[in-house]
């Protein structure tokens, strides 16, 4: 399997949930979806270029981090699948989705959670100083608090934030068709930014549902049980499934 994909060993099952972490995530984020998940799909989660195992350079632009996902997913997509991300790694597979129906692939469903849609105007926050980048990414939740105590520690991954939030930044719409794969859409109700203007996604796909849930931009990590919950049952609706696997 590429470097920028591991499967979680625990996991099985005859569909594929994807996943793309949040900014400065990688594929260990995604343990605690998979002890709830690990007996309904196989879970296949990204380790992003230059974070946790994978050694290929930080990538700083967005689309050419989605390029090189999809070439590594194509020799993967061999079972129905659903694409995953939270925060980034919403966008990261929405655009997934719109290049893999670009060839003719169809995802069962993407879930796109706590982020704005792609025509949102993004805040430059990569140009922060260090103290004040790490702040911010402090107060979005999604770092232990012992570990956020530990500046030293943390600066040893700042380079990955930054790297993420720039390619986040470079982010530029792509105008396609609608996308026709159901989207669905997961928010915490505190997160005030992404619940306004969560409704824009209405824009950019054909069939959209919208689910919210308790707590802030990480959700994610306070409301396992009920988001997996969620997932489980969007992972096994039954939904027409094509592919083109491209030779």
């Amino acid at each position: 399997m590429s470097p920028l994909f591991h499967r979680l060993d625990s996991s099985f099952g005859d569909k594929r949930l994807i996943c793309f972490p949040f900014a400065g995530g990688y594929s260990s984020s995604f343990r605690p979806l998979n002890s709830w998940l690990k007996d309904d799909c196989q879970m296949v989660v990204a380790e992003p270029p230059g974070h946790g195992t994978n050694q290929m350079p930080l990538v700083e632009n967005f689309e050419r981090l989605a390029d090189l996902y999809f070439d590594a997913l194509l020799p993967m997509l061999d079972e129905p699948f659903v694409l995953f991300g939270h925060s980034m790694g919403g966008l990261v597979a929405f655009r997934l989705a719109q290049l893999l129906e670009m060839h003719e692939i169809n995802p069962k469903a993407v879930i796109i959670s706590a982020v704005q849609p792609p025509d949102h105007k993004r805040k430059k926050l990569s140009r922060l100083d260090d103290d004040a980048f790490l702040d911010y990414v402090i107060k979005l939740g999604g770092i232990p608090s012992e570990l956020a105590r530990e500046r030293e520690v943390l600066n040893y991954f700042l380079p990955a934030f930054r790297a993420d939030f720039k390619a986040l930044e470079s982010y530029k719409p792509v105008n396609v068709p609608l996308t026709q794969t159901p989207v669905h859409i997961f928010n915490g109700d505190l997160d005030q930014e992404c619940m306004n203007d969560a409704y824009g996604w209405k824009d950019w796909a054909n069939q959209v549902e919208f689910h919210t849930f308790k707590g802030g931009h990480m959700f994610l990590l306070s409301e396992t049980e009920r988001v997996t919950q969620t997932m489980r049952s969007i992972i096994s609706e039954k939904a027409a499934y094509r592919e083109k696997v491209r030779s």
